[in-house]
């Protein structure tokens, strides 16, 4: 009796083991949505708070597609002023979990395993759905496609 109770518990810690082994890792959480110390949803004024004036504008706030670039970082503005999309080229810009632009395309694969690439991408960016809602997640390699060139992310 004890060898089949010592039998049924390694079956049952393989089983719980086996799936945590061999998984691919999970998509990028809504936690991971954050640069610069900003998040989707934030408002103009605090992006101007926390990074002061930008570099360059593209459009004027309340225009459809008003953006603020600052040097590695791009934000892309929704009505009524808040943050639809964040994209760093940056290291200096780095996602909560501290992947950043510049470091191995390994770094990301090792969170996250390698997005989907849409067809036609030229690029190779890596796309990943983020907690089952309209959010994604995208990670653009460098050309050698050795490095992470850039993060984005957006919740339309």
């Amino acid at each position: 009796m004890q060898i089949h109770n010592w039998r049924a518990i390694v079956l049952m810690s393989l089983l719980f083991a086996g799936p945590a082994c061999g998984a691919p890792p999970a998509a990028p959480s809504r936690g991971e949505l954050s640069l610069a110390g900003l998040k989707l949803g934030d408002s103009l004024a605090l992006v101007r708070k926390k990074l002061g004036k930008p570099q360059s504008t593209i459009g004027a706030p309340g225009d459809h597609d008003y953006q603020l670039i600052y040097p590695g970082l791009r934000i892309e503005m929704i009505e009524p002023g808040r943050v639809l999309t964040l994209e760093s080229t940056s290291p200096d810009y780095c996602t909560p979990s501290g992947l950043c632009p510049g470091q191995p395309l390994a770094e990301a694969r090792k969170r996250w395993g390698e997005g989907e690439i849409y067809e036609g991408d030229d690029k190779g960016t890596w796309h990943y759905g983020v907690d089952e809602d309209s959010c994604f997640f995208q990670i653009e390699p460098d050309p050698t496609q050795q490095l992470v060139h850039s993060v984005a992310f957006a919740c339309p």
